[in-house]
């Protein structure tokens, strides 16, 4: 019998638009406050406190910032930022949050706070995944009670939720959205379902690198998927479809490709599989009240919350609901028993074709081995397959053909026949379950735990090179795509555990796997650290200089210590905010080699080999903040400078010092745009 959630799908007759507006006003309300709920004391103080992120939490105030600047004063060179000087497309080190400035922009522009511009921008992107997750469930035929828990699950189960306040992976908003229309596409035809599919997929890759990474994931996914189960791949029609409009919604993503394209062909950015795995006690880790009462059972789990690598537990009611679809059967009775005997038979039917893989696969691997002396598999530390001598792959051949003879009375040798009823036995099963909702998202969940894990079940080994997926460090994070697909089955679940309940009953259930949800998801108050942005006189200072300068603060940390270089460095890009000129600080992705061996130099400040190489370098002004040294250091380096030939003090504001090349160093400076 046909699934309930494809039947409600076919049955469904959409409500009127009052009605969809009533409903749309009502689940943004309900989403909106669970954000505010679930993120307190956030939510309250969004101005001056913020997530405890460290350099990353000042790497993402300052890319809002600069694009904001960018965006009014050089839109067309937006990735020329003025970290790193004198390197170009410096905003490509890491994500450029494009789209998340397009929301922080107006804020930085009214108030002139980047830890709001941050929190608001953040939260926001909470609720949209929420609000997508609804939308993308209610497109694939579940019910509203059902899309909502769908968007609970998306928008505040760990894996997703505490990735809010990092904005290159919690801006996901988008894919839901663009799955969404998609499905809408393919299931009907219409073009602007496609065009709006582009839309999204723009906006998805100028919010989030890694999500644009998740997002076609998925889209090729849904396409093989599509074709696989008989659809006609017709692409000259898609092309048509797309048009001029599809095609300039895209563009801005290309564009933004390029500068990524062109810092891996000139520094070598490139991704490796060092450290790539996770460690498994992850997957049991949340912050959770919930998690924590539940691990702090287990004394040998007692630091599982603290020592984890990364918090990717989803949570037991979504796991529960995920499970009632995949495992509670569609229809009950009489039907169930035959399904069962069907499936009975159809696992008989199989033996042969098993015995017959094996025997091949036996001979052929003895033949390999024979030839090359050893086979060898491996994933990471883990060895999943390995051959030394012929022999044994050999006899497992001729066990295995022993066994086919036996059973050759009951089901005799026709490969031919039997390759028949498995392709008719596909196109049975591909014509029912190219809509399915279980299918697609359970296989897309299913590929995401794959790739997600270590050694020796993981896949990002074998994929990880191709275009795209190396931009992504740590295959872990395919979980929060993941968390979409356990979303879409939970929404599912819930439908098919409560499709006999009557309405009133119904609602009940909902409100209370709702609220499950919630009580589970809840980790408040979240940590926050007071957030008091205050850039020094002296940087503000420069803001009144003519022209256009580098600059460099002291003191510079050791680059050895990376702590300490991404923390010092980090702050001194905000202090550019101040007047956005060219700086040789930064803290991002990927750091220049110019700038290792710049940051060691900087070490002998003031020599003159370190003046000289600054000169060269194109700097103008050196500001040196005296609360950052030792009182003895502070003191033998004043007196340093002010005995240097090269260096005039131009400007004290408290504990800020501006110094300026001397003129015969300053004219040797290079030219830089």
């Amino acid at each position: 019998m046909t699934d309930p959630v494809l039947a409600a799908r076919a049955r469904r007759r959409g409500p009127s638009f009052d009605g969809r507006r009533r409903t749309t006003a009502g689940v943004l309300l309900l989403f909106l406050a669970l954000t505010l709920l679930l993120t307190y004391p956030l939510s309250l103080h969004p101005a001056d406190t913020s997530l405890p992120l460290g350099p990353d939490g000042n790497l993402f105030m300052w890319t809002l910032a600069w694009d904001a600047h960018a965006f009014i004063h050089q839109p067309l060179s937006i990735f020329d930022a003025n970290i790193y000087h004198p390197e170009r497309n410096t905003l490509a080190y890491s994500e450029n949050l494009i789209g998340s400035a397009l929301v922080a922009a107006p804020i930085l522009w009214l108030t002139g706070n980047p830890v709001l511009a941050l929190n608001v921008t953040a939260l926001l992107s909470c609720l949209l995944c929420g609000i997508g997750a609804y939308v993308l469930a209610r497109r694939l035929g579940l019910s509203q009670s059902a899309a909502v828990l769908c968007g609970l699950v998306f928008a505040f189960s760990p894996p997703r939720f505490f990735r809010t306040g990092q904005l290159h992976l919690g801006a996901v908003q988008w894919i839901p959205f663009a799955l969404a229309s998609a499905h809408a596409y393919l299931d009907d035809g219409r073009r602007r379902d496609l065009r709006l599919t582009a839309a999204f997929v723009t906006l998805q890759a100028l919010s989030s690198g890694h999500g644009i990474v998740f997002l076609g994931f998925a889209l090729a996914l849904l396409a093989l998927y599509r074709i696989g189960t008989g659809e006609r791949l017709d692409l000259v029609r898609r092309v048509r479809d797309l048009g001029i409009t599809g095609t300039l919604l895209l563009l801005p993503a290309v564009l933004v490709f390029l500068p990524y394209r062109r810092v891996q062909q000139e520094m070598g950015l490139r991704r490796t599989l060092e450290n790539w795995a996770i460690d498994p006690a992850s997957f049991l880790a949340a912050p959770t009240h919930v998690q924590t009462w539940v691990v702090s059972w287990f004394s040998q789990q007692s630091r599982l919350i603290v020592d984890a690598q990364a918090f990717l537990f989803p949570g037991y009611v979504p796991l529960l609901l995920a499970a009632g679809f995949l495992f509670w059967p569609a229809t009950r009775g009489h039907d169930t028993v035959l399904r069962a005997r069907l499936v009975w038979v159809r696992a008989r039917a199989m033996l042969p074709g098993l015995l017959e893989l094996v025997v091949l696969s036996g001979l052929v691997t003895s033949i390999v081995v024979a030839a090359t002396g050893s086979i060898r598999i491996r994933s990471g530390d883990w060895v999943l397959f390995s051959a030394r001598e012929p022999l044994r792959p050999l006899v497992t051949a001729g066990l295995a053909l022993a066994a086919r003879l036996v059973i050759l009375r009951w089901f005799p040798w026709s490969p031919a026949a039997r390759w028949r009823l498995a392709r008719d036995a596909w196109r049975v099963w591909a014509g029912r379950n190219r809509q399915s909702v279980g299918v697609f998202y359970g296989l897309l969940t299913f590929l995401t735990l794959l790739l997600s894990v270590g050694p020796p079940l993981g896949l990002w080994p074998l994929i990880y090179w191709l275009p795209g997926l190396n931009f992504i460090r740590v295959p872990s994070r395919f979980t929060i795509l993941g968390m979409l697909g356990l979303a879409v089955l939970a929404g599912a679940g819930f439908d098919r555990l409560s499709a006999r309940l009557s309405s009133r009953r119904r609602l009940a259930w909902a409100a209370g796997a709702g609220l499950m949800m919630v009580v589970e998801f809840a980790a408040m108050p979240l940590a926050t650290v007071p957030a008091d942005l205050r850039i020094p006189a002296a940087d503000q200072w420069l803001s009144t200089r003519p022209g256009r300068f580098a600059i460099v603060e002291f003191p510079v940390p050791d680059p050895s210590n990376a702590g300490a270089s991404a923390r010092l460095n980090s702050t001194y890009m905000l202090h550019s905010m101040a007047h956005w000129q060219k700086t040789v600080h930064g803290h991002s992705g990927f750091q220049p080699p110019f700038h290792d061996m710049l940051y060691r130099q900087l070490q002998r400040f003031p020599d003159e080999d370190t003046i000289r190489l600054l000169a060269e370098t194109g700097v103008r002004y050196i500001i040196v903040h005296a609360e950052l040294y030792a009182p003895a250091h502070w003191t033998a380096l004043r007196e340093r400078m002010d005995r240097s030939i090269h260096l005039r003090l131009e400007h004290v504001a408290g504990e800020g010092r501006v110094y300026s090349l001397a003129e015969h160093h300053a004219g040797r400076a290079r030219d830089f745009k």
